[in-house]
């Protein structure tokens, strides 16, 4: 059975969250231990996997239309549907020759893999609510870069009114802490300078686990493990940064000084509205402690505009908020409801067209916040590990500080944590050099 699969081929897709694409590098190194070739660019595959997303409408419609152009452009592959448009919406992404595997069932992709492929359309759906420990898809496929994605955490367990994700994800858990440190160290081993640790609900690591650890422990367990390799924290939800991690951050230098937040609103009519467990008052007092604690941090925010209720004064109220909080950029978007949440509910709605001008406004806003962040550092030199390979033409390459910055340098591909130096900057293009002697 596996000499017959020697020859196999395999794509593997992905769409949305960072916690996507390190599952997707999972699942990659997966197939590969199965016998597959896993190659994006083969013709004629025996396996597409995609990992989707559904977190809004348009997120759907994407993954539902790559889903239907994959199986027309390879109509002899065995198509599997995993993510969580498989969960919520599996019909939607079924099809001829298509297995569709819900959130239960890609935690244990490793058992269905052999038992699915070659067999009828089909779907396989548990449940979410049925995922109670963490689902482990193994370490993630090595692919000679500086950069990478470790998955530690799953699941959401706060039900916000507008989130569609504890429904698509399942309660809240973690990965064992030993098993957190045995990956990172066999990712720096294998050469990664940087290992971004993920989750869809992060700050919640360990909770769920006995006994129980926090993030700010686990981190500084993998310092001690891991000597030449920097971690980056994904989204953390604000009333989970404390003044532990600050501190951390702020005296180790391989914790990298970035948080990306998500705030959704700067209004507490609407935080309220959203079922936040926070309002704005929480929100001033960490942006305060940022600023006194990692003046250097890149702060990114999530900013939901156009929910239900969000007038005006709602909205002007999230633009001062934002212009206090010492904002690096922003990732905005408009409110999409979302089946069975209580928000796809409410009234009144914003119209299109202006909660669009919203985010239009706020982008605009986010350019010239992030003009500002990058031009505080023309002169410095930070951390940096390369985030690409050399272009094939000009030989420039991006290397992303420990404070989030790209930075495009030329020459020879560096490796490890090196020191960069930014030299120029125009609008948010910088670049610059890698220092000599490290």
């Amino acid at each position: 059975m596996e000499n017959s699969r020697k020859n196999k081929t395999a794509i593997v897709r992905v769409l949305g969250c960072k916690v996507n694409q390190a599952e997707a590098a999972a699942m990659t190194a997966l197939l590969e231990q199965k016998g597959y070739s896993v190659d994006s660019e083969a013709k004629e595959p025996d396996l597409v996997l995609v990992n989707t997303c559904c977190v809004t409408a348009r997120a759907e419609g994407k993954s539902r239309r790559t889903v239907n152009r994959l199986a027309e452009e390879f109509p002899t592959a065995h198509l599997v549907v995993t993510g969580c448009l498989a969960e919520v919406n599996a019909s939607g992404a079924r099809g001829s020759r298509t297995t569709v595997l819900g959130t239960y069932e890609k935690d244990h992709l490793s058992e269905y893999l052999d038992s699915i492929v070659g067999t009828e359309p089909s779907i396989v759906k548990k449940g979410a609510a049925h995922c109670l420990t963490f689902g482990d898809l193994g370490s993630p496929a090595i692919r000679g870069r500086s950069r990478t994605f470790l998955k530690i955490q799953d699941g959401c367990s706060q039900h916000c009114t507008y989130c569609i994700v504890p429904t698509a994800r399942g309660p809240s858990r973690s990965m064992e802490p030993l098993l957190v440190q045995e990956r990172a160290v066999t990712l720096e081993e294998a050469g990664y300078a940087e290992i971004v640790l993920t989750g869809i609900h992060l700050g919640l690591y360990g909770r769920d686990l006995t006994p129980q650890i926090s993030l700010e422990q686990l981190l500084e367990d993998l310092l001690s493990e891991c000597q030449n390799t920097r971690f980056r924290m994904s989204s953390l939800e604000p009333q989970e940064i404390t003044p532990r991690l600050l501190e951390l951050m702020s005296r180790h230098p391989r914790i990298c000084k970035h948080l990306h937040i998500p705030i959704q609103s700067g209004d507490d009519y609407i935080l309220q509205r959203m079922g936040r467990p926070y309002r704005t008052a929480l929100l001033l007092d960490l942006f305060r402690n940022i600023a006194a604690g990692v003046p250097d941090a890149c702060i990114g925010l999530d900013v939901m505009v156009g929910f239900p209720g969000e007038d005006d004064a709602s909205f002007a109220r999230t633009r001062a908020l934002i212009e206090q909080s010492g904002a690096s950029y922003l990732h905005v978007f408009p409110f999409s409801p979302r089946p069975s949440t209580p928000a796809a509910k409410f009234r009144p709605r914003v119209p299109g067209p202006e909660a669009l001008r919203r985010v239009e406004e706020l982008r605009s806003l986010s350019n010239d916040l992030k003009c500002s962040f990058y031009a505080r550092f023309d002169g410095t030199i930070r951390p940096a590990v390369a985030e690409s390979l050399p272009d094939a033409e000009t030989g420039n390459f991006i290397m992303r500080t420990d404070n989030y910055i790209p930075v495009q340098v030329s020459g020879t591909a560096v490796q490890g944590i090196v020191r960069v130096k930014i030299e120029e900057i125009s609008g948010i293009e910088v670049r610059g050099s890698v220092v000599s002697g490290g």
